[in-house]
């Protein structure tokens, strides 16, 4: 593992929620996507050298939708590095973490991603990000 790559936050409304940060932070829109496969739209923030994930459901049925619904937008996740994704996972269901993907899926930015159940690490979800490699 590499170090943090970003917090996600979870909200109700996307413009809403970048006007906000942008206004409050002064943070740059670095990127925005709509993940389909998880009925996600996304956008990046960049505050100096940190990096925000802002996470808004497509629809009442997608799973960022039903977060915000049942604790209210806030907190979604911590996103930790990786060289190796798929290795990350395997050495942390080793020492014993209850993983919710076995296997990196695709997530935004062209990364491969997998969770870890909230239940491993206090109660906080965590994504291990794997970026693309270059060249």
């Amino acid at each position: 593992m590499q170090g943090l790559d970003h917090i996600a936050v979870a909200v109700p409304d996307m413009e809403q929620a970048i006007a906000d940060w942008q206004r409050l932070t002064g943070a740059k829109l670095t990127h925005r996507e709509h993940v389909a496969s998880q009925h996600t739209h996304v956008a990046f923030l960049q505050i100096g050298d940190f990096r925000i994930e802002l996470l808004a459901g497509d629809s009442p049925d997608a799973n960022v939708s039903k977060f915000v619904e049942k604790r209210g937008p806030g907190l979604h996740h911590l996103a930790i590095k990786s060289l190796d994704g798929q290795q990350t996972l395997t050495e942390l269901a080793q020492a014993g973490a209850k993983l919710i993907n076995e296997t990196l899926r695709p997530g935004a930015e062209n990364t491969l991603v997998g969770f870890v159940h909230p239940s491993s690490f206090g109660g906080v979800l965590v994504e291990v990000v794997e970026h693309p490699k270059h060249g």
